[in-house]
């Protein structure tokens, strides 16, 4: 298995564990097509250390709304203030299990805080690129991750 295919499982594999048990959503399941467009909310979570990059979660706003209802089911009226507060949790839970994950293939990595809707890496096309899409009991989302592999060169 080379880096990439073990990365994109280790990707896959982080996104199941919370929805299936962070989330309780065993219908989660990865597809083939994207499911967002560039006007989609995204939150972005950078890495540094034996990799560098950046993870992009891209949520449609019917996705991030019916994961928001998830989180603040009490609350009433408008629930989009808290939007970019759910897409960086799910975010960090996934970036989290990501780099725990890594650390078994001697990876050491430190994450940033999420960022609602921005992105740093400017020069993506130095960078591999990884792209997994998929559809849960709340909505679809795509995944890019744009990574320097500085352990394995």
């Amino acid at each position: 298995m080379n880096n990439y295919e073990r990365y994109t499982h280790i990707l896959t594999r982080s996104v199941n564990h919370i929805f299936k048990h962070f989330l309780y959503d065993n219908d989660i399941k990865e597809v083939f097509t994207s499911q967002t467009t560039p006007h989609d909310a995204k939150v972005t979570i950078q890495f540094d250390g034996t990799m560098k990059g950046e993870l992009i979660i891209n949520f449609p706003e019917q996705t991030l709304h019916q994961l928001t209802k998830n989180f603040f089911a009490s609350a009433k009226g408008n629930i989009k203030k808290y939007y970019p507060d759910v897409a960086g949790e799910i975010a960090n839970l996934i970036a989290g299990t990501f780099i725990n994950q890594l650390q078994f293939i001697k990876h050491n990595l430190k994450p940033s805080p999420p960022e609602y809707n921005e992105e740093h890496t400017t020069l993506k096309t130095l960078y591999e690129n990884i792209n997994l899409s998929f559809e849960s009991r709340f909505g679809s989302f795509d995944l890019d991750f744009y990574y320097k592999d500085l352990l394995h060169q």
